[in-house]
């Protein structure tokens, strides 16, 4: 942080932002949520507050960012005809929260964006499981909970076991093989005990993401959709995975015009031995989460974006707009070590329990 500051102080961010070296690459920009409440308190790392997003908007205007659509952006980095001080913007998972928060404030200052959506829960229309779960235990924290026949002894919901019973709660799940609408169960059953009003969440769209309708409202307002599997996961085997991109693909085409050709990695993780598939399902590009500008060099499908949150300060924000922040040393995101848990659903969330 010193090193950025420093940096600003003699210009140097200025000259790197305005440098044919920047002209060559295409930083792409990572967003969950834009909150439509407390979100962004309980989970920083995959929330922001409308304030903050429009901020954002703002430095990207005042430092005249030519911010392009997806298709356009990727195609004139790997071409080399890049204006200066391109940004693209995408979304991952599709919530709600982006037509009714995210939608208005792009419009407002004439930028385009993509969704990279996940439809199983777009078509059911319920709260994500895993996410508001999470959600809901943290909004009971230091209350009881009591449920013997779930989790046995009475729970007092301090930040240890807030994250035990989260865990209890998606083993159960798993264990149990439930279907969505019975995982919507628990979470209802879970709010009753918590004295939390999981009608009015819902009602609210809290945590759920967008509907046909929603998606259509976006398609309208010139929004890209793309792909994110069906289930947010990544099957072992070839024939599963295909399943997963089919169905996903199937259901945005239901809504839109277009075949999609574009994908994300579930939780932005990269996964080496998915690349040939993709290949074979005509997509053209995958993006990962890993923090970087997006080459020539560095391939298709390993594309890395920058993940905005409310945990990133402003002076970093500014330090990837130019592209001083990916010249400074920093640790490598973890690998994977094989495929994610075949059945686990979106989201593995990055969740603050604390």
């Amino acid at each position: 942080m010193l090193a950025l500051q420093s940096a600003n102080a003699v210009g140097a961010s200025s000259i790197i932002l305005n440098s044919r070296w920047r002209q060559q690459r295409l930083l792409i920009l990572c967003y969950h949520g834009i909150s439509l409440d407390d979100e962004h308190l309980w989970n920083p790392a995959l929330y922001m507050p409308l304030s903050l997003f429009h901020q954002r908007l703002k430095v990207l205007r005042s430092n005249r960012c030519n911010v392009l659509p997806l298709s356009e952006g990727l195609e004139r980095l790997y071409s080399s005809t890049l204006p200066p001080r391109s940004v693209v913007l995408t979304f991952d998972d599709g919530y709600s929260d982006f037509v009714s928060q995210a939608l208005p404030a792009l419009r407002h200052f004439g930028f385009p964006a993509t969704v990279y959506l996940t439809t199983y829960y777009s078509q059911l229309n319920r709260p994500v499981f895993d996410v508001m779960s999470g959600y809901l235990l943290w909004k009971a924290r230091g209350r009881t909970l009591e449920w013997p026949g779930l989790i046995g002894r009475a729970i007092a919901l301090n930040a240890a076991e807030r994250a035990s019973t989260f865990a209890k709660l998606k083993s159960f799940a798993r264990m149990q093989r439930l279907t969505g609408i019975e995982k919507d169960d628990i979470l209802n059953e879970l709010s009753s005990r918590l004295d939390i009003d999981y009608n009015a969440l819902c009602q609210r769209r809290i945590l759920c993401l967008m509907t046909p309708k929603e998606l259509a409202r976006a398609l309208q307002a010139g929004t890209d959709i793309q792909l994110h599997t069906h289930r947010h996961r990544i099957p072992r085997e070839r024939a599963q995975f295909f399943r997963e991109i089919e169905e996903n693909r199937q259901v945005i085409s239901q809504v839109s015009d277009h075949r999609p050709i574009h994908f994300c990695y579930p939780n932005g993780v990269y996964q080496p031995h998915i690349s040939g598939w993709l290949a074979e399902l005509e997509i053209r590009s995958a993006v990962t989460s890993e923090p970087g500008l997006a080459t020539v060099q560095g391939g298709r499908m390993r594309v890395p974006r920058l993940s905005d949150s409310a945990s990133l300060t402003m002076t970093e924000f500014k330090s990837w707009i130019s592209g001083e922040a990916s010249l400074l040393p920093r640790r490598n995101p973890p690998e994977l070590n094989g495929s994610p848990r075949e059945d686990e659903e979106l989201h593995r969330p990055l969740i603050t329990l604390a």
